[in-house]
């Protein structure tokens, strides 16, 4: 794959992942803009959801893609989950590496909690509208924020935290690795 390196299993299931998400934020989107115009029916979900539900799977696949690629690729993203997971960052990396890599992990913990809001602020809309939609699309609609909030709240955000304690951790330190005249 162009600037995403060689996957794993573990990044071939993420990107069956993203799929899935994207496929059910498609298959959500799509029957909510449909139910305005016509009842919400099991035909409607099969009829108009699932070709939203592959568009939206391809938009999860190509945006995780992207993500690894803004990362430097799929291997260099590990490498920071794991420094992350280690609560260390290895001496041979260099300041110039490493500080933009955390940082990036850092800033998504604004993303996390922007979520989180929008997710509240979206179930309250959905259950106040579930005589409009029906119990079906409530339910999906539901179902969809309450992941994704959970998502964010569990890993997003937590993961971001981690990031920038160890960002902290390691400036502190005055760890200056890769150049041969510093100690």
């Amino acid at each position: 794959m162009d600037r995403v390196g060689v996957l794993d299993e573990a990044g071939r299931l993420r990107l069956l992942g993203s799929a899935g998400t994207g496929a059910s934020f498609g298959v959500v989107l799509v029957v909510l803009v449909a139910s305005s115009w016509a009842t919400t029916t099991t035909a409607l979900v099969v009829g108009v959801g699932i070709p939203a539900g592959v568009v939206g799977a391809a938009l999860g696949v190509w945006t995780q893609l992207r993500s690894w690629r803004a990362a430097g690729g799929y291997e260099q993203a590990v490498a920071v989950q794991r420094w992350v997971a280690d609560e260390h960052v290895p001496a041979t990396v260099p300041p110039d590496e490493w500080v933009p890599a955390l940082q990036a992990q850092a800033d998504r913990e604004g993303a996390g909690w922007g979520k989180v809001v929008l997710c509240v602020l979206w179930t309250a809309m959905t259950l106040s509208m579930a005589e409009q939609h029906g119990p079906l699309l409530t339910g999906l609609l539901v179902a969809l924020w309450v992941g994704i909030g959970t998502w964010s709240v569990a890993w997003v955000i937590p993961r971001a935290r981690a990031a920038r304690a160890l960002m902290h951790r390691t400036a502190a330190s005055g760890q200056t690795a890769g150049r041969p005249d510093q100690p």
